[in-house]
């Protein structure tokens, strides 16, 4: 009997990375309207998320001026602490923005659930030295989406809104 002394095989392991950075973005049916990188160690507070806004519709008054003065645009956003604060409510009143209701407990009804998949499609399995480099890749893949992409984002928005409102708000299975 002969035995060698073979090394046992090397198991592959995901690690979490190192280093992070927490995106905002803000689209509409024709595409990206603005985006923002939360700076390392800032929490999103309401304070912040007020100033966020803030950049939000000044963005839109530039790359969106018939939208901006006609007052007919929306926003939707989660129930986040932040988003619903006394504070960012007050704030978008006196700027007269309409604030679509987020159901409590409705992640099935984030707009954003398009972004984040696509995003991870592209970016999976790269390495980045810096949160710079993240930042660049992140913010090149967000340019290049198609404008169609956005468009059916709204539409499938759509369709699960209109099955949540026929199950009268209770649970449905999504496609």
């Amino acid at each position: 009997m002969v035995f060698i002394d073979v090394p046992p095989p090397k198991k592959c392991r995901l690690t979490k990375s190192r280093i992070k950075t927490l995106l905002i973005a803000f689209f509409d049916i024709k595409g990206l309207i603005h985006h923002e990188f939360v700076p390392a160690g800032t929490t999103v507070n309401a304070e912040s998320y007020e100033g966020v806004l803030k950049r939000l519709l000044q963005r839109i008054r530039l790359v969106r001026p018939q939208l901006y003065q006609s007052g007919q645009w929306k926003l939707l956003h989660d129930n986040a602490r932040p988003h619903t604060a006394i504070r960012v409510r007050q704030f978008l009143a006196t700027r007269k923005v309409t604030v679509l209701e987020h159901p409590p407990y409705s992640t099935d009804l984030a707009s954003a659930d398009f972004l984040l998949p696509r995003l991870k499609g592209v970016l999976k399995g790269l390495c980045f030295s810096d949160i710079a480099q993240i930042q660049q890749s992140v913010t090149t893949v967000l340019r290049a989406l198609p404008k169609e992409a956005f468009a059916d984002s709204f539409q499938q928005l759509y369709n699960r809104c209109q099955k949540c409102i026929v199950a009268n708000g209770g649970y449905f299975e999504c496609q």
